[in-house]
């Protein structure tokens, strides 16, 4: 079992070598695999596959999928793992949809949540949630960040980085989820009300992150979500926010938006669509009517 383990994520990062081998393990107690000395690959495929299409969870069950696919040849087996991939995918968008009905009527607008960011007066609450509003960045941006009163030559590449520069803050992030696939991100934040929020943070402090535990270390990966939770406005978390902003984007037809959203937060516009776009509703069409004709070719020149 462990050599089966550790050959599925020896070439992997931190974060998605402990994914894989959450779901490696959970795929063995789907399979009822007791036997530590046993690996998956003894197993038939056939029989793999039909306890996958059992989970109920489609989200739990693609995890898993995924897994079967690295241990098995996918040239080998194309037609049973394409035809699994689609089941399960398919189930994932009708929970999707009934989810993006219900959550487009309970957001907040985008002008709502604009409006509470400008208004907050607590600079960490107005720092974080400006930061997941106008940079449309994950927690983790925010939540590893340190302060800076001033530009200096050397900056941790372990750390993400607010430099006071004048009235306007250079936001540098080096840890963030997309970061070996999209290098460090640079953010030029040209806000008064930002740089003296950071500024009173800091207080007489040349540097300080801007979130730490009572013993002042750095808060852990585990506890981000929850430790961020009482800083955003209107009791929003990440996800939340970036689900609002697509949603506006949408419905002014901003694909420049989009386009910004994408490499702000260093995800695909194709996986912003699929995961966070609430008006997801309906399956896209092919056929293009003559407004729409009409739009692109604006939106191009």
């Amino acid at each position: 079992m462990e050599k089966e383990k550790q050959s599925l994520i020896k070439e992997l990062g931190e974060s998605t070598a402990k994914s894989y081998a959450g779901s490696y393990m959970r795929l063995r107690k789907i399979l009822n695999m007791t036997d530590k000395r046993k690996p998956i690959k003894k197993i038939s495929l056939d029989v793999i596959l039909g306890e996958i299409k059992k989970v109920d969870n489609p989200s739990t069950a693609y995890s898993v999928f995924v897994i079967a696919k690295k241990i098995f040849s996918y040239a080998d087996n194309k037609e049973k793992f394409d035809e699994l991939d689609k089941e399960i995918k398919d189930r994932k968008r009708e929970i999707q949809v009934d989810k993006n009905k219900n959550l487009s009527q309970s957001l907040p607008t985008y002008k709502e949540i604009a409006s509470a960011v400008k208004k907050e007066t607590d600079p960490r609450k107005y720092i974080t949630s400006f930061i997941m509003f106008k940079i449309n960045t994950r927690n983790q941006d925010v939540a590893l960040a340190d302060l800076h009163a001033k530009p200096k030559d050397n900056y941790d590449e372990k750390r993400n980085h607010l430099i006071v520069d004048g009235n306007k803050v250079i936001f540098i992030r080096n840890v963030y989820k997309t970061a070996k696939k999209y290098g460090q991100k640079k953010n030029t934040i040209v806000v008064k009300k930002f740089a003296d929020a950071v500024r009173d943070v800091l207080g007489d402090a040349d540097t300080k992150p801007l979130f730490s535990r009572k013993n002042g270390e750095h808060i852990t990966p585990a506890s981000i979500a929850s430790y961020l939770k009482k800083y955003v406005v209107l009791g929003l978390n990440e996800g939340q926010i970036i689900k609002a902003v697509l949603k506006y984007a949408d419905e002014n037809g901003s694909y420049d938006m989009l386009r910004k959203i994408s490499a702000n937060r260093g995800t695909g516009v194709n996986v912003l669509l699929q995961e966070y776009d609430v008006s997801n509703i309906k399956e896209p069409t092919e056929v293009i009517t003559q407004k729409q004709e009409v739009k692109q070719v604006v939106e191009v020149e």
